[in-house]
């Protein structure tokens, strides 16, 4: 049996405007002592979410937030949701979300358009058997609606035996992406693009805008980043009065991320040691199928730090860890990446919390 060390303790602020990150774990597969994919930025009574990775139903409420304001009218409530990409360790919670707190308010909820075809097939030239072939590469829109009908009897149930309102009306859904023949996405990035290259992926460009300042002053610009072949991947950044806070999402090594990055406070960054996971997987008949994959779309430390640098932020937080059971530890993360960046550089724990405008933490819970 593997023993995994709790770690330290996650830092805390009573700053109003913060970033929490709800999990810090990459990949979908089972972890000890993180939850998937997710972070909160809280702008006072409101919270803007980056991703639904495994338990962040549950660890929204840990930190003090909600999804629904009846359960708890004093708690930041559940605003927006900005979901990077579609692979399933990004979304794993998102029917949770509404499900299990039932959401009164709307929500607005932005993410990939879908991709088109052909699915792009490891090795190159190669053909692989699509499922669905009647939807096979579904964007936002599709996912949720996909959700709401796998979950049409719990609704239907509800709404009949218990007297709630019908909760599909809770989610508002905007696609962001590349327009092609016969299709224009709600939210149009203006260039061209597709899954079949890095370069396509993730063609040079500057974050564009997807939600306008709102009554918080806050504003969230997006850009494409390299996580070919899924596509289309991105990276946000949310803006609010008191500071930033940049979010790679899945990526490779992409210029993309500097410039959405450029000056911000807090730059969260994904990061991979395929090193370690290539003797984890080296008995698996996929294996040189998911290392090519994780080489190319993942970041390794250097490549984390060299971004960091580039982009001039002032605190580096390593998230989406993989492998993400403590080996690496803490500690080796950090120091892996500091002889690239000359900044803070922080490795990422569930329920960690950083002030924006210049506060400091205080001690950890």
């Amino acid at each position: 049996m593997t023993t995994v060390a709790d770690g330290r303790r996650p830092r805390h602020t009573d700053a109003a405007t913060r970033l929490v990150l709800l999990g810090t774990g990459g990949g979908a597969y089972p972890k000890a002592r993180r939850c998937g994919s997710a972070n909160a930025v809280v702008v006072d009574d409101a919270v803007y979410l980056i991703d639904a990775g495994e338990g962040v139903h549950r660890q929204l409420w840990r930190a003090g937030l909600t999804v629904n304001q009846r359960f708890a009218p004093d708690r930041p409530l559940l605003r927006a949701i900005f979901i990077t990409h579609l692979h399933a360790d990004h979304i794993m919670d998102l029917a949770n979300l509404v499900q299990g707190s039932w959401p009164s308010q709307p929500i607005e909820v932005f993410g990939p358009a879908p991709a088109g075809l052909p699915v792009p097939a490891f090795p190159g030239g190669s053909v692989a058997q699509v499922s669905f072939p009647e939807d096979p590469t579904p964007g936002i829109h599709g996912t949720v609606e996909y959700l709401w009908r796998a979950f049409a009897y719990n609704i239907n149930l509800r709404v009949a035996d218990e007297g709630r309102t019908n909760v599909t009306d809770s989610l508002r859904v905007h696609e962001i992406g590349v327009r092609r023949e016969g299709y224009s996405p709600d939210i149009d990035l203006g260039l061209t693009g597709d899954g079949s290259s890095p370069s396509a992926a993730a063609p040079d460009m500057d974050p564009v805008e997807i939600y306008p300042e709102d009554d918080h002053g806050v504003r969230v610009t997006a850009t494409l980043v390299q996580h070919a072949p899924v596509f289309p991947a991105f990276g946000f950044r949310v803006d609010t009065p008191q500071g930033s806070v940049a979010f790679s999402g899945d990526t490779g090594r992409c210029a993309n991320v500097a410039r959405l990055a450029d000056g911000a406070d807090l730059l969260v960054h994904e990061v991979i040691d395929v090193d370690r996971l290539a003797a984890r997987l080296a008995g698996l008949p996929n294996s040189e199928a998911v290392l090519n994959h994780l080489r190319s779309a993942h970041s390794s430390p250097a490549e984390v730090g060299e971004i960091a640098s580039r982009a001039g932020v002032k605190t580096l937080v390593l998230s989406h860890l993989v492998p993400g059971d403590g080996d690496p530890t803490d500690e080796e993360w950090e120091a892996r990446v500091r002889p690239f960046f000359d900044g803070e550089v922080v490795c990422g724990v569930d329920l960690d919390e950083f002030a924006l405008g210049g506060r400091a933490p205080i001690a950890c819970k």
